[in-house]
């Protein structure tokens, strides 16, 4: 079966937010976000953008567990990256460092971050996220 990897239109966003909360994950899209699916028949992976004191925000990505391990993740990231032409900041966990790693997203302090991405950054690892913040610079045309 072929994969699609899409930008949901804003008026989607809940069917991207039943796929997040039919696989217990934290964090639920907004209108506001950016929402990256890939489709098979059904969603089977999801992420969204997050506009962060005007810097792109990668979170919530995730991938069906019968699906993971076959590139899905990277296909949806790349077109992540492809459409985000001014750079996008994420947090990465510290196991999946490698995929964004082969993405171009290169590890930054997170004392280099804004604010409002250093509160985040705060109270994720105050929750005992194994999380890396990571940039990548974006498109160059």
């Amino acid at each position: 079966m072929t994969l699609h990897c899409y930008c949901l239109p804003a008026i989607q966003t809940p069917l991207a937010n039943k796929f997040f909360q039919t696989h217990k994950v934290r964090g639920r899209a907004t209108k506001q976000d950016q929402v990256w699916v890939v489709k098979q028949v059904d969603l089977i992976a999801a992420c969204r953008v997050q506009n962060v004191d005007h810097h792109a925000f990668l979170s919530t990505v995730f991938v069906a567990t019968d699906f993971r391990g076959q590139g899905v993740a990277k296909m949806m990231l790349k077109q992540v990256v492809e459409h985000n032409i001014h750079g996008i900041y994420t947090f990465a966990y510290r196991d999946v460092v490698p995929l964004y790693l082969q993405l171009d997203f290169e590890c930054v302090d997170a004392h280099s971050l804004s604010n409002t991405l250093q509160r985040k950054f705060a109270s994720y690892t105050q929750q005992g996220r194994d999380i890396i913040p990571m940039y990548h610079l974006g498109k160059i045309h």
